[in-house]
């Protein structure tokens, strides 16, 4: 059974109804925080943050890639339709490249949306590194991402 997207939700997406999606208590599960799963993590928003940073410059005396290898996996590997999303998309070596629809919208940002409108990505342009890490609301609602990225690009 299909239901109807939010309001504002872009055209195309398919959403399941809000009681089936995770929330705080399902996300913190002791079973679920001791449990590898592919494509998943259990971190802060700060700890994501920093590993974009430490792709890009040192962070405390830690790089995690060279420039070179950098410059690589950022660089346009497959560009066309997601079929899972419905939506067009750019991808590099493990990253979404460009389009992110936020403030840093533009060829030198690369990271990934995640469930339930979470995000990190860098913009290698200006070195900045940012991640929106939720808790509650995990319905796919990206607004806050965008506002956060609003905020950071206006400090910059």
């Amino acid at each position: 059974m299909l239901f109807p997207a939010p309001p504002g939700a872009p055209d195309g997406w398919v959403w399941a109804p809000p009681a089936t999606m995770p929330d705080a208590a399902f996300g913190n599960r002791t079973d679920l925080l001791a449990t590898d799963i592919p494509a998943s993590g259990t971190m802060t928003a700060r700890a994501v943050a920093r590993m974009y940073a430490a792709l890009m410059h040192d962070v405390d005396g830690v790089r995690l890639i060279p420039d070179a290898r950098l410059r690589e996996v950022t660089a346009v590997a497959a560009d066309g339709l997601d079929v899972v999303l419905s939506l067009p998309v750019t991808r590099g070596l493990g990253y979404a490249v460009g389009g992110l629809g936020n403030a840093f919208d533009g060829p030198s940002t690369f990271g990934m949306p995640g469930s339930g409108g979470t995000a990190a990505f860098a913009d290698m342009a200006s070195g900045t590194a940012v991640a929106v890490l939720k808790n509650r609301n995990m319905f796919g609602d990206f607004r806050t991402v965008g506002q956060v990225a609003e905020a950071v690009a206006k400090r910059l």
